[in-house]
């Protein structure tokens, strides 16, 4: 008999919890994945091992002012939006986010 869980009450961060990720995270921006400008990546590692688990986009001034002219090019579409509308859009999201934690970020 062993000392592990079943995989079902494994937590993240905990050893075995069943991880489905890419190599490398890019920004997602203008509704697009898009390298970092400076092409830098941080490696994000286990802490139960200090095995690498994937790369992340590590973003810079450029890539925030690339995200911030994305974001305004949207912005009057977005104020025309009514609420309702916009609370539908932001819980969906969630409940998205809510049904799949670990590959949200694969999307």
């Amino acid at each position: 008999m062993t000392n592990n869980p079943p995989s079902a009450q494994i937590k993240p961060g905990e050893y075995g919890f069943p991880l489905k990720l890419k190599a490398r995270y890019d920004n997602f921006i203008g509704g697009e994945w898009v390298a970092p400008a400076d092409g830098e990546y941080y490696q994000n590692l286990t802490p139960v091992t200090g095995q690498l688990l994937c790369e992340v986009a590590s973003s810079g001034k450029r890539d925030i002012d690339l995200a911030l002219d994305a974001a305004h090019k949207v912005k009057d579409k977005w104020a025309h939006t009514s609420v309702q509308d916009r609370a539908a859009i932001l819980f969906k999201i969630a409940d998205r986010m809510e049904a799949e934690p670990r590959t949200v970020s694969d999307r």
